[in-house]
């Protein structure tokens, strides 16, 4: 289940994906990955969330006041102090199935390699890489195309 890492990694909602991309170990492998770019270990649980397109836009509107589609959506979570133990929750990756559908098919690759991209980005927003500001854009999108690139090997 994603332990050799340190992480438990714990994926859910692929229902919602067509069967093809119905992969957990994939996205098992791209959270990891994608915590192995950053010097620090962690050691906890990350869940890796699907959902279609309405819970998708409820949680967009409901967590961060955004009235539209999205694809991903990172919900780090910050240990308290005085808290020990490997199982702490580090973060969650809720990421839209519908929109994986769109951008795949929009890009030319499959749902699985699409799901995976995402699951990379919301893992590297869990490490507290940023996206708004161009200059950070392009370091996290460096990494992410590295990362996914190491996947589909």
């Amino acid at each position: 289940m994603g332990r050799k890492s340190g992480l438990r990694i714990i994926v859910a909602g692929m229902a919602s994906l067509p069967e093809s991309a119905r992969r957990a170990s994939l996205y098992r492998r791209a959270v990891e990955r994608a915590f192995a770019t950053s010097k620090k270990r962690f050691r906890g649980e990350v869940n890796v969330i699907f959902l279609g397109r309405a819970e998708m836009l409820r949680m967009n509107r409901h967590y961060l006041g955004h009235d539209y589609d999205t694809d991903v959506i990172a919900f780090p979570h910050d240990r308290p102090h005085g808290i020990i133990g490997d199982d702490f929750p580090l973060g969650d990756i809720i990421v839209s199935s519908w929109m994986t559908r769109s951008q795949a098919r929009e890009i030319g690759h499959s749902v699985a390699t699409e799901s995976a991209t995402l699951v990379v980005h919301g893992a590297l927003h869990l490490l507290g890489h940023d996206d708004h500001r161009e200059k950070n854009r392009k370091r996290m999108f460096k990494v992410q195309d590295r990362v996914v690139a190491s996947l589909l090997v």
